[in-house]
């Protein structure tokens, strides 16, 4: 297995990169828990300190990223415990870096009334704020062009066309009310020379995108910050100048061989009512580009000339509209929310978007993680992603199984509002043999007995059993384990010693030795690379999920002091938020 650590300064900039180390060890843990990245670097880097960025790959793929907490430059004859070895240097560069799991966890605000669940995870995770997405089956362009436009077209009713004269109502234009004669890609990510109904329009300025600048001005430094001290002629010869004419170059393509047939501006409101983000700080309007049945915007990540941008993290993004789609077409992959039939009668989301995602899962017989870019998979709990052959030449494996977090019983209450809903949920089997072990649970997203019954007797298909831990090594090491992966160990020797109980992971996985992948640490020491994997249950999604359904979650005096005629909530008879 072939790795890399790369080093990134404050500013961005990759200060160093190494293909073998002393001694170093990168972990991926499960969403609520943070990511580590530890050891020694074989050699000093300039201003490396914490605010500084390292990295991990493994075979060419991004393991994981974290910020430098720490950093140690050490002297001395004595020898230095790094890990768990006592290493003889006489200089140490020591640095320990960590990702916080609770910057992604930001809270929504949502409402559903009977909806599937990978509608729900879908929409929960298109409102929340920052880069967290999932993703959609995508190969190449203008697969994702073409799926934007069709989304568009799904959206365009009669009563939303922009109105004549103004863009204080309505949303989209088409071809008979456009003149796109003289329009031109102004950079890569602008239009100019637009009239609409005989007006000349502002510049277009193409949501989600963010290109390459054609001069050295102050959206090139905020980018580049090394770019601050460079004259214009040198920032006119550098890469970056030669990525934005291309881009500017691809979007005039666009332009010249699909034509402009639609343009569908930002429909995104205040809490006033009015559109608050058509119009950006330099006169130019935002919106969505359409031509040839492809979205400009769409096809221009597909081809590679734009990153992703998300204006203030995506707050002023409809969910509707479901733009984190975008993060799928930088690459090929496939859907990473698994359809699943099981619908919620009332679902009140004012939680963390991982306490909301640990909730659904539960109901809808489902796990979820969180890849390295922050896209969340969301799977059903069923077939196994490896299976693993337990070597002891090649692998070391531990199998432990852990009774002290058992919960069986749970005496549930529901939203005080919509509800209540009072019930005590007890899974006999596990009580007769631990004895009854019982916890509170407030969850105010559920106010319907049916949607309880999912959501507790999911928790109690994993809370009511013994968590199945362990740890198995990969001598060798492998990249191919991810955290949320479900392994299935076979072998003669390896075997369980604790007695299964009926109905243990609502009787998924009976008669077979299946954990799930909460912890991936991958140990380097020169070109060596072992991997060991830290195991839990097989429906388990977070550490602590308990505590993790409900932390973020609102309180009851605020649900109390809930306004329905608040224009921030909108709810409607059907339990949407807007």
């Amino acid at each position: 297995m072939r790795y890399a650590i790369e080093v990134y300064d404050t500013h961005g900039l990759r200060a160093a990169r190494f293909d073998s180390v002393p001694l170093m060890e990168a972990t991926r843990t499960a969403p609520d828990r943070p990511d580590l990245i530890e050891g020694m670097l074989p050699e000093s880097v300039a201003g490396l300190g914490p605010g500084c960025r390292i990295a991990v790959w493994l075979d060419g793929a991004l393991f994981c990223e974290a910020e430098v907490a720490w950093a140690g430059p050490q002297w001395s004859d004595t020898k230095k415990l790094i890990l768990d070895r006592y290493v003889n240097f006489h200089e140490v560069i020591a640095v320990r870096a960590e990702r916080s799991a609770a910057r992604q966890n930001t809270r929504v605000t949502r409402g559903y009334g009977h909806e599937r669940i990978d509608a729900i995870v879908k929409d929960i995770i298109s409102a929340a704020e920052g880069p967290v997405h999932y993703l959609v089956a995508h190969t190449a362009y203008p697969d994702g062009a073409a799926r934007e436009y069709a989304k568009y077209l799904a959206r365009k009713t009669p009563g939303s066309e922009l109105e004549t004269g103004g863009i204080a109502s309505g949303q989209w234009v088409e071809t008979n009310r456009i003149d796109a004669s003289r329009a031109y890609a102004k950079d890569g990510d602008t239009i100019a020379g637009l009239r609409v109904d005989g007006v000349p329009w502002p510049d277009l300025r193409l949501m989600m995108l963010d290109c390459e600048e054609l001069s050295r001005n102050s959206h090139a430094i905020a980018r580049h910050p090394e770019t601050a001290a460079w004259s214009a002629g040198r920032y006119a010869a550098s890469g970056y100048a030669l990525a934005a004419e291309a881009a500017r170059q691809a979007l005039q393509n666009l332009i010249d061989t699909n034509g402009i047939h639609a343009i569908e501006l930002n429909p995104h409101r205040g809490y006033d009512g009015a559109y608050d983000d058509r119009v950006d700080a330099y006169g130019r309007y935002i919106g969505l580009v359409y031509g040839g049945g492809e979205c400009f915007n769409a096809a221009m990540v597909e081809l590679g000339h734009s990153e992703v941008y998300l204006y203030k993290d995506g707050r002023y993004h409809v969910p509707e509209m479901r733009l984190k789609e975008y993060f799928s077409y930088t690459r090929a992959c496939g859907d990473s929310v698994d359809s699943t039939p099981v619908t919620l009668s009332t679902f009140e989301a004012d939680h963390g978007l991982f306490d909301l995602l640990t909730a659904l899962a539960y109901a809808g017989g489902c796990v979820w993680s969180l890849g390295p870019r922050a896209d969340v998979r969301f799977r059903t709990a069923a077939a196994c992603d490896h299976v693993l052959t337990c070597d002891p030449l090649t692998t070391g494996a531990l199998l432990a199984s852990d009774g002290a977090g058992i919960v069986n019983t749970l005496y549930f209450e529901g939203n005080p509002i919509l509800g209540p809903v009072e019930k005590t949920y007890l899974r006999g089997e596990s009580a007769d043999v631990f004895g009854v072990r019982a916890r509170n649970f407030r969850h105010f997203g559920i106010a319907r007995e049916d949607d309880a019954d999912r959501l507790l007797n999911g928790m109690l298909d994993d809370l009511a059993y013994p968590e199945a831990a362990g740890l198995l090594t990969l001598y060798h090491g492998d990249a191919v384990f991810q955290v949320g992966d479900l392994v299935e160990l076979r072998g003669a020797r390896v075997r369980r010693l604790d007695v299964p109980l009926a109905g243990e992971w609502g009787g998924r996985f009976t008669g077979r030795l299946v954990r799930r992948i909460n912890r991936v640490t991958h140990r380097f020491s020169g070109r060596a690379v072992s991997t060991t994997l830290g195991c839990t249950s097989p429906l388990r999604s977070v550490a602590n999920p308990l505590y993790s359904m409900t932390q973020h979650q609102g309180s009851e005096q605020s649900l109390y002091q809930f306004r329905l005629d608040d224009p921030v909530v909108g709810l409607d008879s059907g339990y949407h938020l807007g």
